[in-house]
C-alpha cells in the first residue's frame, strides 16, 4: 500500500467491519485541522506520510493519513 495519491484518485480504507470507498480532495505534507460533522480533526501530514482530504462515495467528508488509504 503506498501512502502516496493524487487529487481525484479513488481511494478506499477499513472502517470497523466495513470498506469505504471515496477520492482524493486534496493532499498535506503538514499538519492540518479540519471540523467535520462538530469534530476537531488533527492530522500530522508529511512527505513521507501525508495527510488527505477524502470525500466518500456517499459525499462524507474524512481526513486521513496516506498509510490508512489504498488506490484503488
Amino acid at each position: 500500500m503506498s501512502n502516496h495519491h493524487r487529487k481525484g484518485q479513488k481511494i478506499s480504507w477499513t472502517w470497523g467491519a466495513n470498506s469505504v470507498r471515496g477520492h482524493v480532495v486534496e493532499r498535506f505534507e503538514r499538519r492540518v485541522q479540519r471540523t467535520i460533522e462538530g469534530a476537531k480533526i488533527v492530522r500530522h501530514g508529511t512527505p513521507e506520510n501525508p495527510a488527505y482530504l477524502v470525500k466518500t462515495d456517499e459525499g462524507k467528508i474524512a481526513l486521513k493519513r496516506g498509510s490508512e488509504l489504498a488506490a484503488e
